[in-house]
C-alpha cells in the first residue's frame, strides 16, 4: 500500500513525535529501565515496577476527543505516540517512555485453514464490550479432520515501504525500529477455545483424550513450524529492551541474548516468549500435566526466557 500522510497530520504528528523523545530522555527513564532489569535478572532485592494496563480503559485515557487525525494510518500513529505521552504526562508509573518509534513486519498467518466467524456486541457509544465465536468443532470426537496446518508468509516488499515512509518522516527524531515476537503464538488453549469453545473442550477431556493429545500436537507443530520458520526468515527481532512480552511486563534484561546476536540472524534461544493457559484455570493439576502442559514444555523449550502468566 502506498504511505501517505496530508501535510497538516505530518506537522502535527512529527510534533507528537518530539514530545516523545524528550520524554524518553529523561533521567528517570533510564532509572526505571534499570528497575526492569534488575526485576528481569531475578537480582536480590529488587523492587517491581508498577505499570497501569492503559487499553483495558481507553474510552477514557484515550477519548476520541484527543485525536485531531483523520486518515487512518495518521490515527494509528497518533495513538501510538499519544498513547506514550499520556503514559508519562497523566500516569507517571513505571513505563519507559520509548526512545523508537516502532513498526512490525508484515506477517500473515492463516492457523487452522478454516474461518471462524466472530460476533462482537457494542454499547450505546459504540465501544466492542464482548465477543462471540461461531465455533467450527462442535465435537472433538468427530471434527478434528478438518482442521489443517497452519500457513504464513511475510511482504517484505510492504515492510521495507512502510520503514522507508516512517524514517522519511520521523528519523531526524525518533529512530525507526522493526519489531517482531516470536510469531509461534504459544497460548495454545486459547486457539483451542475459538475452534471449539470451553464446554466442548472440557468434555473432549473425558469423551476423546486422544484425539485431544492430537489437537493439542498439531497445536504444538503449528507454532514450532510459524516459529522456526520466522528464524530461517531473519524474521526475529531481540526483544530483550522496551518490548512487552505480555500485558504490562516489560523485557529489559542482560540474560538475553544468548550470544552475539547479529541483525538478521537472531534465534529463538535469543527471545522472550509469553505462555499461558487461562482457559484451563478449572482443570486439576492431574489432568492439565497429563493432556496440556507437556506439549507447552516442548514448545518453551524453544527460547530463552518464558513469561507464564493468568493460571
Amino acid at each position: 500500500m502506498p504511505y501517505t500522510l496530508p501535510a497538516t497530520e505530518r506537522e502535527y504528528l512529527r510534533a507528537l513525535a518530539r514530545r516523545q523523545a524528550t520524554i524518553a530522555a529523561l533521567p528517570v527513564m533510564a532509572q526505571r529501565r534499570q528497575m526492569w532489569t534488575n526485576m528481569n535478572d531475578a537480582l536480590p532485592g529488587a523492587r517491581p515496577p508498577f505499570v497501569i494496563e492503559t487499553w483495558t480503559f481507553d474510552r477514557d485515557f484515550m477519548p476520541q476527543s484527543i485525536y485531531q487525525c483523520e486518515s487512518q494510518y495518521g490515527r494509528w500513529l497518533e495513538y501510538c505516540l499519544l498513547g506514550n505521552i499520556r503514559r508519562h504526562e497523566i500516569l507517571n508509573d513505571d513505563h519507559v517512555c520509548p526512545d523508537t518509534l516502532d513498526m512490525s513486519w508484515h506477517v500473515w498467518n492463516d492457523e487452522f485453514g478454516i474461518e471462524i466467524p466472530t460476533t462482537h456486541a457494542k454499547d450505546a457509544e459504540g465501544v466492542t464490550m464482548g465477543y462471540h465465536f461461531d465455533y467450527p468443532i462442535k465435537d472433538l470426537c468427530d471434527g478434528f479432520d478438518m482442521i489443517k496446518p497452519a500457513t504464513f508468509g511475510v511482504n517484505r516488499e510492504e515492510t521495507l515501504e512502510e520503514r522507508q515512509f516512517l524514517t522519511d518522516t520521523f528519523g531526524d527524531i525518533l529512530p525507526i525500529a522493526v519489531r517482531s515476537g516470536t510469531y509461534g503464538h504459544t497460548g495454545l488453549t486459547q486457539k483451542i477455545i475459538r475452534l471449539m469453545g470451553m464446554e466442548t473442550f472440557f468434555t473432549a477431556m473425558y469423551d476423546c483424550p486422544d484425539t485431544l493429545h492430537s489437537l493439542m500436537g498439531l497445536m504444538r507443530d503449528n507454532a514450532i513450524c510459524i516459529a522456526r520458520w520466522a528464524e530461517a526468515e531473519g524474521l526475529l527481532e531481540l526483544n530483550n529492551g522496551n518490548q512487552c512480552t505480555c500485558g504490562t511486563c516489560y523485557n529489559f534484561t542482560t540474560l538475553l541474548p544468548c550470544g552475539i546476536a547479529q541483525p538478521g540472524k537472531v534465534k529463538l534461544t535469543d527471545m522472550w516468549a509469553v505462555m499461558d493457559s487461562q482457559e484451563t484455570v478449572g482443570v486439576s493439576p492431574q489432568l492439565f500435566h497429563e493432556l496440556i502442559f507437556p506439549y507447552y514444555r516442548e514448545l518453551a523449550g524453544l527460547y530463552g526466557l518464558v513469561y507464564w502468566g493468568m493460571l
